[in-house]
């Protein structure tokens, strides 16, 4: 509590209008202006006769139906990124790769799942270093202590929401993406570039997670932490010159093979989210594009490394998103047993209903996941059932933390993103069904899916 009533008096000495604002609504989502934000939404992400949004965020059907033309683009893409990091960090790579098995006991991951590691560390020192340097640790520490409250006590989570909201758009918002400071010194001279990422990595890792939107990659960036501290120096700079530099190429390779599916973030960065005001989502809802293209790459790559162990298993559970519901979540009568949500069948035009009857019949059981932060809790069950294989159904920015938590669980795992979000708590007020690629799911649950199987909507 004594963090709580700093961090009020903090946001109300800075901004009057806090207090009241958060009394006013307990749903931590306040736009600056709501009527305008409400029409730039409209404009951005009306839904169409079949209740597709018409300027989705990223839309993985591209001109192709059944998103076999992102399942090829993906695909070959990630071959080539595979290629890059291996001609670029090879060696950064390899050691690493043995410094977590002997030294941290981890079991072995695939070199493909370690190179995602790489590009995720340059991607955060890139996008977040920066700002990471400039917000006070007194602060973070703030942050990570309401990052604590919201999980421990549910009566506190609306108002620990609140002002972790209050916190990133006042604070935290606006200093990422920021190029370094010229003079971090004092004396006029600037360090040189990696000899100051190095030494300010664990304070970006304390950023991150004190955000609470990069809690499975700060765990996989402790790890290259303490890779790099058992370096010598030179070595540990050149693997954070490897990082920035493959995140660099990735940037603008990725942009060239994948842009087309993630055409509308610059746009709803610009005109939805730029007017959106104390929301405790602005971090995780201001991804930008590479962002975006390093999660399609990464479900890729970490499926690869998880599908034999996946195909052993004698079971699948597929565990769908609630937002594929649409409107018809409103009435849903799913049953509910502890933590485990299923269709009931109580509406023939739900989504959820048509998908759960097709998987049903290929011997799979279908679970709803309301929201992604209930997925842990979803996964301590298949945690203790190693003989079934989960297929994780997500917006595309949970991919890879969930694919993350699953791997380090030992879940038999593989993931699947939406074909476009439209939940109502992060993207549109109205909140649109999300779709999924159906076939691709038949493939996972039966590999060999007979012709009457095949989705034709």
């Amino acid at each position: 509590m004594i963090v709580v009533q700093a961090a009020q008096g903090l946001l109300c000495r800075g901004k009057s209008q806090v207090m009241p604002q958060f009394v006013a609504s307990r749903k931590s989502i306040q736009p600056e202006n709501p009527s305008e934000v409400g029409a730039v939404e409209c404009a951005l992400l009306t839904a169409n006769s079949a209740a597709t949004p018409r300027f989705p965020i990223y839309d993985l059907r591209g001109n192709n139906l059944h998103g076999e033309g992102y399942s090829i683009d993906v695909e070959k893409f990630a071959d080539r990124v595979l290629v890059e990091v291996e001609d670029r960090a090879g060696s950064s790579i390899a050691g690493y790769a043995a410094f977590v098995q002997t030294e941290l006991k981890e079991p072995s991951r695939t070199l493909g799942e370690y190179s995602i590691e790489l590009l995720t560390l340059g991607l955060a020192l890139q996008r977040y270093a920066e700002a990471a340097e400039r917000t006070p640790l007194w602060l973070v520490a703030i942050a990570e202590e309401l990052r604590l409250i919201r999980r421990r006590t549910r009566k506190l989570k609306p108002l620990a929401d609140f002002l972790r909201g209050a916190i990133a758009k006042w604070f935290l918002v606006g200093k990422i993406g920021l190029p370094p400071a010229e003079d971090v010194s004092g004396t006029g001279t600037r360090p040189n570039p990696s000899s100051a990422l190095l030494d300010g990595l664990q304070r970006l890792i304390q950023w991150m997670q004190a955000t609470g939107e990069f809690e499975q990659e700060t765990l996989r960036l402790k790890n290259w932490l303490d890779f790099l501290r058992q370096l010598p120096r030179p070595e540990a700079e050149q693997a954070i010159e490897e990082a920035i530099g493959l995140f660099d190429w990735f940037r603008i390779q990725a942009e060239a093979a994948l842009g087309a599916y993630a055409s509308g973030v610059p746009r709803f960065l610009s005109v939805v989210q730029k007017r959106r005001g104390i929301r405790e989502d602005l971090i995780f809802c201001g991804k930008e594009s590479a962002e975006y293209h390093l999660s399609m790459v990464a479900a890729e790559i970490v499926n690869r490394g998880l599908r034999a162990g996946f195909e052993r298993t004698a079971s699948k559970a597929v565990l769908v998103p609630g937002c594929m519901r649409g409107a018809y979540a409103e009435a849903c009568q799913a049953t509910v047993s502890g933590v485990d949500i299923q269709c009931a069948a109580c509406r023939p035009g739900c989504p959820v209903n048509r998908l759960t009857h097709k998987l049903q019949a290929l011997g799979a059981k279908v679970y709803i996941v309301p929201h992604s932060t209930g997925f842990s809790r979803w996964l301590t069950r298949w945690q203790r059932q190693p003989d079934t294989g989960v297929v994780a159904v997500a917006c595309l920015l949970n991919i890879l933390p969930g694919g993350y938590e699953m791997r380090q669980r030992g879940i038999p795992s593989q993931c699947v993103p939406l074909d476009f979000p439209g939940c109502k708590k992060h993207w549109t007020s109205e909140g649109v069904a999300t779709t999924v690629n159906q076939e691709r799911l038949v493939q996972l649950v039966c590999p060999a899916p007979p012709a009457s199987t095949r989705s034709t909507s």
